[in-house]
């Protein structure tokens, strides 16, 4: 499946995991003090799968479009999820805000020079900025770190 085809609700117990998703391009929705009513009224009206290690919750019949993960561990999350609903992970990769979900969009190199750090401005030639919070993104080590960690879950 694509990460346009698939929205999800991760519910206060998944923080980390929310932020996974959205690494792989995946419109996540995280609210960490949202009631558990609130929650599923979003996630139907936005036609989200809700996310939860909760099982009470996945037992409500309003919360019938939702998983129930099984791990304490963020990998083992990722990879529950990528399994169940057979996920394509390299088309959206980092295609989205890690902090506020939005899709992100190139900006030209000379509009953000004051924004990054001169070593970054001076390797890098392509940058991403979020509308929204106005983060700005590159392709430094950190990403590295993660296509490693990406690795690891998937094999």
């Amino acid at each position: 499946m694509t990460s346009e085809s698939l929205k999800f609700f991760a519910d206060v117990m998944l923080g980390r995991l929310a932020r996974w998703l959205r690494i792989l391009g995946y419109d996540v929705a995280y609210e960490p003090s949202i009631l558990d009513d609130d929650l599923i009224a979003m996630a139907i009206h936005e036609h989200r799968i809700i996310l939860t290690m909760d099982r009470k919750l996945t037992e409500r019949e309003s919360a019938k479009n939702s998983l129930l993960i099984k791990s304490p561990s963020y990998k083992e999350q990722l990879r529950q999820i990528i399994t169940h609903y057979n996920i394509d992970c390299r088309p959206g990769i980092f295609t989205r805000c890690l902090v506020c979900n939005r899709l992100l969009d190139p900006i030209e190199k000379d509009k953000i020079k004051d924004r990054v750090p001169p070593y970054v401005y001076s390797t890098q030639d392509k940058f991403d900025i979020c509308r929204q919070c106005q983060r700005t993104y590159w392709s430094g080590t950190h990403r590295a770190k993660m296509l490693k960690l990406l690795d690891e879950v998937f094999n």
